[in-house]
Order: C-alpha cells, then structure tokens, then sequence
C-alpha cells in the first residue's frame, strides 16, 4: 500500500493510469493522490483515529517527489491554479471549495488546518497535528480528513485513494462487540453518506479471513460494499494466497533486493546475491508460507552476515542464524539481528 500511494503522488496517478493502459489525455483526466493509514491495537482503535492518521500521512511522509511531503506538492499545485502564493488568498480558494459542496456534510471544516496547510513553511502543518490530543484525534478525525479532502480539491484533486491496513485491528477480540458495530458503521456514516469523502474518497482496506469473520455481520447491516471471495466481488477483492514454491519466494526476494542496490553496482536486475539458490530454497522451507515472514527472515539474515562481514549467504549462514532465533516465526521474529563471534547482539533487535 505505501508503494502504491507513493506512485500515485509522485505524478498524482498520471503513470498508473497510463500502466492500466489509458492515453495520455485520459491519464490527465482525474488526478488522483493517495493516503495511507492502519489500524492498531494501541492507539488506532477507531475510524476517527485513523482518518486523522491518513492527514498525518500526508504532512508527515516524505516520498513523493524527492523530499516533498504530499501536502507540499498539493500546496504547488494550488499556488499554480491560483496563480498566487499568497496564504490568504489561496484560504479563499479552499474555503469556496467548502461552500460549493451541495449536501450533508460533517459541519464546517477546521479552519486552522487550512490555514496551516496554506503556509509555505511545512513545518506548520505538522506542529499543528502533532498538538491535537488523542481524545481529539477518535471524536473530529474525520473532520480533519474532510478539511484535507478540500485542500486537495482546490490543488485540482478529483480522487483521493484512502489504503487502510491492518482492519483485523479493529476487529481483534480485544475490541468490544459494541465498539466494533458502531465503528463499521461509521464506514457507511462518514465516508459513503458525506461530503466531500462520499464525492472524492475511496478506501482500499485490507483484512485476515478471521476479520471478516469478525465484523461481516456489521458489515452487512451497515450496508456496506460485500468482500466475501464471490465471482460477483471479482471487481472489489483481491485475495492474497501465500507463496506457493520457491520459484514465487525468489520473484519476491529479487524485488526488494533490486530496489536496494546503490547506483553503480556491479549486480544486474533479477541477480539473488548475496543469497545462493539454495539459501531461498532454505529460506522459503523455514518460512509459513507468508510473503512478510519470508522478507523479516531474509533481513535477518542479512543484517547478520553484514556483522560477519560475509560476501555470500549460503543455506549454511540461513540455517544457523534462524536456529539461533529459537523456533520464533513471523511476527515475532525480530525485525533485525547481528551475529559477533559467534553470538547475536539482541541489544539491536
């Protein structure tokens, strides 16, 4: 998700719809940026929550063109519609943005947001979120989003793709069945019945099958889009298999370990090193099956043989680092370890 956020922000979906195979006028057509946020088990407990995340996410993440946050690259794109940088001017033009909404929305937006979002020192966005308090952050999160929905409106955003990870969260058996119904049907409350979310929003939300065992009930009777695996959702679902064979593991591997290599490396696209052949293979075999625990393993291992100073990873180095992880999998593997002399260094896990 935060790869797929960071394509379209980069030239607000120009070259996504071109890959998808639209001309060039037609990519041109609906900009669309992206937002990404998650649930959690800690503090994003609620829908509000994590709106107000999304918007932190735009301020706050540094991907998109260089070292420009999106809301920065909104920001440009305002002060070219309007041909002023002017502050207060460009107020006005997200303001009327506002007032020319034509039904229901969640009340006027937050006007010291824009007004933050409006200054040319980035800095003044992030201050202003980062002093909201949490109780704050549950009961107007969407308030906040709304307000940012505008601002992209007025930089010339026709859509805005909201990625929302981990809703398993929000239906953990740690959440109380009152909470987790009125939450789902906020879904409904929030992004599908009011402006400019209902107009502008689409949410991309992922999900174990024992989530939608969780809230399908109240998914249902708050009348939301169906996600169950059907030839009908075809459209709508995506459902992620593990991998299969080590054939899948190693396009997995090769992906992330093209995306690291420094300019001016010798090692051409599609190459494993520094693993060998049979270290995926060990690695695929010690694995669940799940993308994420092969790549927590694969970094494991990595980080390790780096302590070691070693060139090559072989099924030998896989085999003793993971025996020296004592049987832990997936999510409790630790997201890096190094090996001195023979012994690991936790203090770095």
């Amino acid at each position: 998700m935060q790869h797929l956020t960071g394509i379209l922000n980069k030239d607000f979906g120009k070259g996504a719809y071109l890959t998808s195979g639209l001309d060039e006028d037609d990519a041109a057509e609906v900009p669309i940026c992206g937002l990404l946020t998650s649930f959690d088990t800690a503090q994003i407990r609620s829908l509000g929550a994590a709106l107000f995340t999304a918007v932190e996410y735009a301020t706050d993440f540094r991907a998109a063109d260089g070292d420009r946050t999106l809301s920065q690259l909104l920001r440009r794109e305002l002060v070219n519609r309007t041909g002023s940088d002017d502050p207060r001017m460009l107020l006005k033009v997200v303001a009327d943005e506002y007032r020319s909404l034509r039904g229901r929305t969640l009340g006027p937006p937050d006007d010291k947001l824009i007004v933050a979002l409006c200054d040319e020192d980035p800095k003044v966005a992030v201050d202003y979120l980062d002093k909201v308090k949490p109780a704050s952050r549950t009961r107007n999160g969407a308030v906040y989003l709304a307000t940012f929905l505008l601002f992209a409106a007025a930089a010339g955003m026709k859509h805005v793709l909201l990625c929302c990870d981990q809703l398993e969260d929000l239906a953990s058996t740690t959440t109380a069945r009152a909470k987790r119904y009125l939450e789902t049907e906020r879904f409904r409350d929030v992004i599908v019945e009011t402006l400019p979310m209902a107009d502008m929003l689409s949410v991309v939300v992922t999900m174990h099958p024992r989530a939608a065992l969780t809230i399908g009930t109240a998914w249902e009777l708050a009348d939301l889009p169906p996600f169950e695996p059907s030839e009908a959702n075809r459209h709508r679902t995506v459902i992620l298999p593990g991998l299969r064979n080590v054939s899948e593991a190693t396009k997995l591997l090769t992906r992330y370990l093209d995306a690291a290599v420094k300019p001016g490396s010798s090692r051409s696209a599609g190459d494993l090193y520094p693993f060998t052949t049979a270290a995926v293979s060990a690695l695929f075999g010690r694995s669940n099956r799940k993308p994420r625990d092969v790549l927590r393993k694969a970094h494991s291992v990595m980080d390790a043989a780096a302590g070691e100073n070693l060139d090559v990873i072989d099924v030998a180095e896989v085999s003793r680092y993971l025996d020296a992880l004592g049987g832990a999998f997936d999510d409790d593997v630790p997201p890096g370890f190094a090996a001195a002399s023979g012994t690991l260094d936790w203090s770095r896990g």
